[in-house]
């Protein structure tokens, strides 16, 4: 009995063979996929935006007026802006081109996940001749 050569397999039910791609309920057969490629979108950032000028417009009716609550509510939205787009992340995508087009077949927030997969494919592919 001859074994699969295995590119790449995890726990969370990702396993890249030489005539597989498995995607936890998924799967695609190599010989189908004609081109592999990494998708990244960026993070929303326009509700952190938003959080960030109501909080400046707050402050500066706080200081204007010399009312120390709105003030201090100000600080504490701009602060709670800037740590929500500082937060935000990217997302990242395998997209898989096969006869049926092209779909994403797994998303990430972690890029060097991502790039791991990739990479087991396309040596799958290169393997597969």
């Amino acid at each position: 009995m001859t074994t699969e050569q295995t590119f790449y397999t995890d726990d969370t039910g990702v396993r890249i063979t030489g005539t597989r791609a498995i995607f936890n309920n998924t799967t695609y057969s190599m010989a189908n996929i004609s081109s592999i490629r990494t998708h990244e979108i960026a993070p929303k950032r326009t509700g952190a935006i938003l959080t960030i000028i109501l909080g400046l417009i707050l402050f500066i009716i706080g200081i204007s007026g010399d009312v120390t609550f709105l003030t201090v509510l100000g600080l504490i939205t701009v602060l709670l802006g800037i740590t929500w787009a500082w937060k935000a992340s990217a997302e990242y995508h395998i997209m898989v081109t096969s006869t049926s087009g092209e779909v994403s077949a797994l998303q990430s927030k972690s890029k060097e996940y991502i790039d791991k997969i990739t990479h087991a494919m396309n040596e799958s592919i290169i393997h597969r001749g």
